[in-house]
């Protein structure tokens, strides 16, 4: 940068513990550098910060004798920069399974200058606060928000205390809390009350005055350390959405809202936007929020999320119109976001206009579009790309966006040649209009690690510019563990296999009820067992180069061994299904016997390896759970809703419903105590004709949370050759 103003703070990371004299956001940013860090570089830091003229951050980082100075727009942009460096030195990555940081042996750097073609760098999905975050608690988020800041990601969706402000906003409107609390839901399933698609306390609600005082206090503390580094969060803005019981305050119709294909208990309520209240809670709801957190700037808004869409263009103009106000009312300067999730998955009710009207009556600079679902569009749906179909969004600002994961599945599954180079096509389209942002709206977090290493680094290249797949890869793995030639091997191989597909709802057919012996959707082809097994055939060098790892480096190479072996294991579970169907269509119940005794050996050596993974198990996510609760009876109904959440999901349940089985993870503890014993008596009652409720089983393994059987002991320490026995069946 030519015109950097030099406000320069430097520390030495060699000799001493971390002190800075620096104020504001350089020494918010070099606290993230200097934690992930601790004592391990070889060079000082020095950091200038000054936000260019031209909005998108720029970096730019030279070597001067022993010092790495970083010039950049931003705190989190500053961060991003050091990350690159270490990157480019192979020495550490910061990951959600661990994070390791080695003295680079060469310290050598050619001036580097980065510069982003987007605005902003956005992140999560809605639901992302149920599938992930619902529980975490100051430790989790201070993690995830240094991950950010490395990663370059600036702009998060922020909801936490949600409810709190809300039941503010009812109770100054009169409601009791006996009311609040019958529309009020358990914590993972929040996303979908704020959305308009269920509500009642059926699903494990209600929340409870400890619960809501203890998420504003966290709210707050999140909020703060966003705001350190500059962030820009988006806050929440009423949609809507109200209690039924505001009826008997106010003279208002309500419509239902629904979703999607569910049943009818799946509903919320809203005001219609002709009603004055839609106004007046929507700016009630802005004021108290700023109250607590400060003025925002962008503030999120969906009304129509997986729901019917009206086709009266004028009440979708009246929508738009009530969102807006309501904002602009309490802050004429925010921003209505809205995710576009929507105008993909239900194009058909979109498309004639509805969008163009529901935006008709909003200034170009106050809407803001989410579209979170690029790698649908492209790889699943193949439905042309919604900036192509809805005409540059009428002008309106946009993110580009992908959603990697549903529901915190963990099976391998995206093309990833669209994560690193389909930003380009956007680039270069005649309609790509104001594209102003680059996104990643997982519903899970903590699976997957490369994608996210990749996107992030994706946002950081020109608009252009190629990501080469093969060597990124293989840069990506050195960052890890160092070289290791038979996991680079590997993984580039994927290219060929799992990682050129795209699945919806990548699953074992053992995983989901309606399908428990059947086959699943998970890309775990012949192809891909034949590259689990050459990797494993290099056990012997894996094991050395293991021995001679840090500790560090050895977690995560550990970590990525087991998610490999346990894909291969659950797809091997999926074959002996299939030898037991043949067996029976011979009507051989002696063999089926024998078979399904292979899959419960086979699934309980799954459940085994899990539990050495960092993150694959149930008991850390119903931890979590229990630990944000202050007392015994938030504890139980916490610890109940995160397993309904990952396994049945639904709330009274009484019979088969879409969402059943959604999460499908690979988690230990949900292997043994819940999709084994499931399959094996559904095969009991095949083979032997025997009674099973699954119904009453899937509600008492909800209802007995958070109590785990035991796992299967590991005999073998040494983790690699356990692993090699079981692929290779030598057990």
């Amino acid at each position: 940068m030519n015109n950097i103003k030099h406000l320069f703070i430097l520390f030495s990371l060699t000799l001493f513990p971390f002190v800075s004299f620096a104020q504001g956001f350089e020494e918010s940013a070099l606290k993230v550098i200097n934690r992930w860090t601790k004592d391990s570089m070889p060079v000082k830091v020095m950091l200038s910060l000054e936000k260019d003229s031209m909005d998108c951050d720029q970096i730019f980082y030279y070597l001067n004798n022993d010092t790495l100075v970083i010039e950049a727009s931003s705190p989190v942009s500053a961060c991003y920069g050091f990350y690159h460096w270490a990157k480019s030195k192979n020495a550490g990555i910061f990951t959600w399974n661990g994070s390791r940081f080695e003295k680079p042996k060469d310290i050598f750097t050619k001036p580097t200058t980065l510069h982003t073609p987007y605005r902003d760098h956005q992140y999560f999905n809605v639901v992302t606060y149920g599938y992930s975050t619902a529980y975490w608690d100051k430790e989790r988020w201070d993690k995830e928000i240094d991950w950010m800041a490395l990663h370059g990601i600036d702009m998060p969706l922020f909801l936490l205390a949600q409810e709190y402000v809300e039941r503010e906003v009812f109770k100054d409107m009169g409601l009791s809390d006996e009311e609040l609390n019958e529309w009020e839901v358990g914590p993972s399933h929040l996303p979908w009350k704020r959305m308009g698609n269920l509500s009642g306390n059926s699903f494990d609600g209600p929340l409870g005055k400890d619960w809501h005082e203890s998420q504003m206090e966290l709210a707050l503390y999140v909020m703060n350390r966003m705001k350190d580094l500059g962030m820009k969060p988006i806050c929440p803005a009423f949609g809507g959405f109200v209690p039924k019981a505001i009826a008997n305050h106010y003279h208002v119709t309500l419509d239902t809202t629904g979703w999607d294909w569910m049943p009818k208990e799946y509903c919320n309520y809203r005001v219609r936007p002709d009603s004055p209240l839609f106004a007046e809670i929507g700016t009630r709801f802005i004021q108290k929020w700023e109250s607590h957190f400060g003025k925002g700037k962008y503030y999120l808004s969906d009304s129509f999320n997986e729901m019917e869409i009206p086709s009266d263009t004028n009440l979708m103009a009246k929508y738009g119109e009530a969102v807006y106000r309501s904002i602009h009312n309490a802050n004429p300067e925010a921003v209505w976001v809205m995710q576009g999730w929507t105008l993909g998955y239900q194009r058909w009710q979109w498309g004639n206009g509805i969008f163009s009207s529901l935006t008709k009556h909003v200034p170009q600079d106050r809407f803001y579009l989410l579209d979170m679902a690029t790698d649908y569009n492209c790889c699943f749906w193949k439905n042309s790309f919604n900036w192509e179909y809805y005409n540059s969004f009428n002008d309106h600002p946009w993110v580009w966006s992908v959603i990697p994961n549903m529901g915190g599945k963990t099976a391998f599954t995206g093309v990833l040649e669209h994560y690193a180079n389909g930003r380009i096509i956007a680039q270069e389209s005649e309609n790509r209009g104001k594209l102003t942002g680059f996104g990643m709206a997982p519903e899970g977090l903590d699976n997957n690690e490369m994608i996210y290493d990749l996107l992030c680094d994706a946002a950081y290249k020109g608009t252009t510019e190629e990501i080469n797949l093969e060597e990124w890869i293989k840069e990506y793995l050195r960052c890890r563990y160092g070289v290791i030639p038979p996991m680079e091997e590997f993984y580039t191989s994927l290219l060929q296999s799992i990682y050129s597909s795209f699945l919806d709802h990548p699953q074992f057919g053992w995983q989901v009820r309606n399908n428990i012996i059947g086959q699943g959707s998970v890309a775990t082809d012949s192809l891909f067992c034949q590259q689990v097994e050459h990797l494993f055939s290099h056990y012997k060098e894996l094991e050395e180069i293991s021995n001679a790892l840090s500790k560090s480096e050895k977690k995560l190479l550990e970590a990525d061994l087991i998610e490999i072996a346990a894909l291969y294991l659950a797809h091997k579970v999926e074959t002996i299904n299939s030898q037991i169907t043949k067996a029976l269509d011979n009507n051989d119940k002696t063999e089926a016997h024998k078979l399904l005794s292979l899959a419960e050996k086979t699934m309980l050596e799954l459940d085994a390896i899990l539990e050495k993974h960092p993150t694959y198990k149930l008991n850390r996510w119903e931890k979590q759970a229990i630990n944000q609760a202050n007392n015994k009876k938030d504890r139980k109904r916490n610890a109940i809703n995160a397993r309904r959440i990952v396994s049945v999901w639904y709330g009274d349940h009484k019979a088969d419903e879409p969402v059943n089985d959604y999460s499908c993870r690979l988690w230990s503890g949900l292997i043994r105590d819940y999709y084994l014993p499931r399959m094996k008596e559904t095969w009991l009652k095949k083979i032997d004709n025997k009674d099973f409720d699954q119904i009453a089983f899937e509600n008492e393994f909800v209802n007995k949370a958070p109590r785990l059987s035991k796992a299967k002991k590991i005999k073998n320490k040494n983790i690699i050759s356990h692993l090699t026995n079981l692929i290779f069946d030598k057990q």
